[in-house]
């Protein structure tokens, strides 16, 4: 049914070894958290019927981390392919999107990051069910924060409302924009093959719920994080 991918890179330039920075007592990170979050998604499906059309899904890593790859050995559930040097450099996001039908097989791919420690089994069940219920109307779904704030461009512009009309409206009704926070892109497999990309054109947004789509970035968000975590 789905293919679950998760790209981990090794060689993070703005925190060094990002993915499996020991946090809190999670000795290998964001890593070990997101392989939480798996291992519940997985037991939920096994065992509760109403989601038993995922349960041929798979689970896929890409990665040129070799304690990442030990890590997961010891998961069987879980395939791992060595990510090439050439794909693992900063600027190769469009050659990788190119590489994930050959190693993910399934008729959707969930492309998903160890980086969302807070979108947890629930919120991929969530999603996926979204997905599910607008297959119809869209092909890929992709999980955002919806931003409804005062934005203007570089010229000093107002974008998010006509000034014209209103110059100051209440915030709720600003024109919203949503904002891809990686926690998950879910398309149709043929959508990477014929065009090429990991969403198809007008894709449609899943409003992730509170911070759950919160992305780890640099030693700040790590702070947040274990705010969180302690939490």
């Amino acid at each position: 049914m789905i293919s679950f991918f998760f790209p981990v890179r090794a060689g993070s330039k703005r925190v060094k070894n990002k993915n499996i920075r020991k946090v809190l007592n999670y000795k290998l990170g964001l890593l070990e958290i997101k392989i939480n979050h798996l291992k519940k998604l997985r037991n939920l499906i096994l065992k509760n019927t109403k989601f038993k059309i995922l349960r041929d899904s798979e689970y896929v890593f890409s990665t040129n981390c070799s304690v990442t790859k030990k890590y997961l050995s010891q998961f069987k559930w879980i395939k791992v392919f060595d990510r090439s040097e050439r794909l693992s450099t900063d600027d190769c996001l469009d050659e990788l999107v190119l590489e994930i039908p050959r190693i993910c097989k399934k008729k959707h791919i969930l492309w998903s990051h160890v980086t969302s420690p807070l979108f947890n089994e629930k919120d991929y069940l969530n999603f996926i069910n979204f997905y599910l219920e607008n297959l119809k109307k869209k092909r890929s779904c992709y999980t955002a924060d919806l931003l409804q704030k005062f934005i203007y461009n570089e010229k000093g512009q107002t974008i998010s409302h006509n000034p014209k009309k209103k110059k100051w409206p209440r915030t709720q009704d600003l024109k919203g924009f949503y904002v891809y926070n990686c926690a998950g892109i879910l398309t149709d497999r043929n959508i990477y093959i014929k065009n090429k990309n990991r969403m198809c054109d007008k894709p449609l947004p899943f409003i992730s719920t509170g911070i759950s789509g919160f992305d780890i970035d640099n030693m700040d968000d790590f702070s947040m994080l274990k705010k969180y975590l302690k939490k």
